[in-house]
């Protein structure tokens, strides 16, 4: 290898005040145009990551560099802590002969900026080839680290996960469950080293209705690649709020009860057993009975800890609620929550699009907060999405309802029943190397 460098600087010293200074000119040549792999290392880990991807077709030494597990931990070190994301939901109900299914939307495009704005799109999976009936029944059950978890299943009793990758486009499909449930509520939660997946576990859990000390399980672990069925015998009876989704923390599934707390249950762990942390003691418990079953609630990791934020559904006329509130759960192993925020219906100002929607009586449905601003999440009000502010107190409307309608208009689903379902939405932010599957890419068209 040849390496020439050539630094030219113009000098004066007849008037060392008036030199001109001019930027010191280098030049790299490398014999024959073979560019060594510390410099290709050095280039590529500076580039955006769909186009690192892109280049593994370049020839098998480009695909062997950017597949290294140094290259990732390299790339993951220099990457900024601002990093793409979106709000990912079952956002519409689909009227269809065997029942009633969800189909897909990303607010905004996915890897395209780090801001909500007025745009709606609809999302096909790669299993939606050549059926659209099978395609419009998947449904999204839960994201981790880049992945997303969906089903398409065509009941409830019968589900069929896949897990996707959306900027791969690479897809890996789970055994077909072995136990059949009623009303299911499924966690997703994974494990990775260095931008390689190490292992996963999909957690079905069978939501009885009404209140049981038992509970039922079936767990998916990717060590195995075999279903197993879990039995936890509870000292207290368990009514689990389903209709919220199960967030992951500290490598276990927390799922909101009605009358106990949080329910914690750790999928890698063979002891079988659960623990319930107490919820705040003055929160709307009318938000999680089975009338209201959550939609008013949201319980999610924020910057590492657990919160709890409700709308509650006590109504002050005109509104069809009193007020938001903000807890934060002082220490994972307690039950010690501390108020964030409480606000008044009274002194929340409303964005000009949600002053009909307040009026009229409805009640917003919390979804996700920022993943940067602490002071900001974002809620469904109606047919639209809009932010709080937690300092400003101000809700702001971020979609038009119009650009949903267009949307379905140019994908000729104008005749689906228009009904958001803010309560299966997802925080979905991609992380700075894409965590790899373990199988071949697949054609998503």
């Amino acid at each position: 290898m040849e390496l020439c460098v050539n630094s030219k600087k113009e000098e004066s010293f007849e008037n060392p005040i008036s030199v001109e200074l001019v930027k010191t000119k280098s030049e790299m040549f490398f014999s024959n145009g073979y560019l060594p792999d510390w410099f290709l290392i050095e280039v590529l880990s500076r580039l955006p990551v769909k186009c690192v991807f892109r280049y593994k077709s370049v020839s098998k030494r480009w695909r062997f560099l950017i597949s290294a597990t140094s290259f990732a931990s390299l790339y993951i070190s220099r990457a900024s802590l601002v990093t793409p994301w979106t709000i990912l939901a079952n956002t519409l109900c689909v009227n269809m002969k065997i029942g009633s299914f969800l189909a897909q939307s990303f607010l905004p495009d996915l890897v395209s900026d780090n801001w909500l704005h007025s745009r709606f799109s609809i999302v096909h999976f790669p299993n939606m080839v050549g059926s659209s009936e099978v395609g419009e029944g998947c449904n999204v059950v839960g994201v981790s680290d880049g992945l997303v978890l969906y089903d398409c299943g065509v009941g409830e009793e019968v589900s069929d996960y896949h897990i996707y990758n959306p900027m791969t486009g690479c897809c890996v499909a789970i055994p077909r469950t072995c136990t059949r449930f009623g009303d299911v509520s499924t966690g997703f939660i994974m494990k990775s080293e260095g931008g390689s997946l190490t292992s996963y576990k999909v957690v079905r859990l069978d939501c009885q209705f009404g209140e049981s000390y038992v509970l039922k399980f079936e767990v998916f672990s990717s060590e195995t690649g075999r279903w197993r069925r879990v039995v936890v015998y509870m000292d207290v009876a368990i009514e689990v709020v389903w209709l919220r989704r199960p967030v992951a923390l500290n490598g276990k599934l927390h799922w909101i009860d009605r009358r106990h707390g949080i329910l914690v249950f750790n999928p890698f762990d063979d002891f079988n057993q659960c623990r319930v942390i107490g919820l705040p003691g003055d929160i709307d418990e009318q938000c999680i009975d089975a009338r209201n079953n959550g939609r008013s609630v949201l319980f999610d990791v924020h910057q590492g800890q657990l919160r709890y934020v409700e709308a509650s559904v006590v109504s002050v006329y005109p509104f069809g609620f009193s007020g938001i509130s903000v807890w934060v759960l002082d220490e994972y192993d307690s039950s010690s929550w501390t108020l964030q925020h409480k606000v008044k219906i009274k002194d929340i100002s409303f964005d000009d699009i949600l002053i009909s929607k307040a009026l009229n009586g409805t009640i917003p449905t919390p979804i996700a907060f920022h993943p940067l601003d602490a002071n900001i999440f974002y809620l469904g009000f109606g047919d639209t999405i809009a932010s709080y502010n937690m300092k400003t107190l101000k809700l702001d409307a971020l979609v038009d309802p119009d650009d949903i309608r267009d949307t379905l208009q140019r994908n000729g689903r104008s005749s689906l029943r228009k009904t958001p379902c803010w309560s299966s939405a997802f925080l979905f932010t991609l992380p700075p190397w894409p965590i790899s599957l373990p199988i071949k890419k697949r054609n998503s068209k």
